[in-house]
């Protein structure tokens, strides 16, 4: 239906404005309504031929061009044959006309022409918005299935790492075991519930941040390591990616301070502000780590970024120094993201 109310209302268009543009030369527009009625389906024929054939003859250019000349031509001498039979005796009867003047004949194929062309362009337009529409819905369907394949890995690699922290208390029997299933459970529940949304308020996912930084402080003594968490969110509905922000604070515990035996730290910094989110986390580190080829959390991250928020995200990772609580070398990752 959608395809025939275009059609129509391009031929009523059509039919008016070139009914219009004669009747400024005597003023009678019912008149040249008639004859350009008369005449419609001569170009109506040479533009219907040409998508036909467009479509028959798509990637052999001579036969196309061939028959697109051809059909205009044919409707050329149909609109010449309507003019001699019935509109110039008619509405016309104080004028002559020859079918076979050539210079004429010209006009009239030209006329043919002219309404195929002009159809053709707005097919053509339509066709390279359609396919425009249907690109991006693959492109979309795409993202979106490497999302999910993301998440899937994500979410394993998580999960597995807790499980070893717990493991690990488990078999030096030691009396955090049972707070640690008590964490595992509940960011256990996270991951299978929440984590099928494309987005939660961020304000839960910085509540799994906080979840997470006390499970991980169990594992610890307290003269071992010192943690400083500073969030601020002045839209705690923001919505955002769950996991996105966790892995940051997981590889901080697991290839940093998880490495030193003495006088280990992470430092969170979390603060959204006007739809901008800046998030860093710095933990000490024994040496300069070396990149792993194998890692999924952080990589993860900065695709769903690019799936995400194409153009308005960074992540930044690299070592510092100086700057450390104890003067020593530190990595520091940086995670911004504009929701605006």
């Amino acid at each position: 239906m959608r395809k025939l109310a275009l059609h129509t209302a391009f031929w009523l268009a059509y039919w008016f404005i070139y009914a219009y543009s004669y009747s400024r030369y005597d003023g009678n527009l019912s008149k040249y309504m008639l004859t350009e009625g008369i005449q419609m389906p001569a170009r109506m024929l040479a533009t219907y031929g040409s998508f036909w054939l467009l479509d028959r003859w798509t990637g052999r250019a001579w036969l196309a061009l061939s028959g697109l000349a051809a059909v205009n031509i044919a409707g050329g001498m149909l609109n010449r044959l309507l003019k001699l039979w019935y509109v110039v005796p008619v509405f016309f009867p104080d004028s002559s006309i020859q079918y076979w003047d050539l210079g004429r004949m010209m006009v009239d194929i030209f006329d043919c022409v002219l309404a195929s062309g002009v159809a053709l362009s707005a097919r053509l337009f339509f066709r390279q918005q359609e396919s425009r529409r249907l690109e991006e819905q693959l492109r979309r369907e795409k993202a979106e299935v490497e999302l999910r394949a993301l998440k899937s890995q994500l979410q394993p690699h998580f999960l597995f790492n807790t499980i070893n922290n717990l493991y690990a208390l488990a078999r030096m029997k030691s009396e955090k075991t049972a707070p640690v299933a008590l964490q595992l459970a509940s960011l256990l529940r996270f991951v299978l519930y929440e984590t099928r949304k494309p987005q939660i308020p961020i304000e839960q996912e910085v509540k799994i941040l906080r979840d997470y930084i006390a499970l991980e402080q169990l594992r610890f003594d307290d003269d071992r390591l010192r943690v400083a968490t500073i969030i601020e969110l002045d839209d705690p509905q923001q919505p955002v990616a769950p996991l996105l922000l966790l892995p940051l604070v997981e590889n901080a515990f697991k290839h940093g301070v998880g490495e030193l035996r003495y006088n280990a730290w992470v430092q969170v910094f979390v603060r959204l502000k006007d739809g901008h989110l800046r998030m860093e986390v710095n933990n000490s580190v024994q040496s300069t780590p070396e990149p792993n080829p194998d890692g999924i959390g952080l990589a993860n991250v900065q695709r769903q970024l690019e799936l995400l928020y194409p153009g308005r995200s960074r992540l930044l990772l690299h070592n510092e120094e100086a700057q450390a609580p104890d003067n020593g070398e530190y990595f520091r990752a940086l995670l911004e993201i504009d929701f605006k």
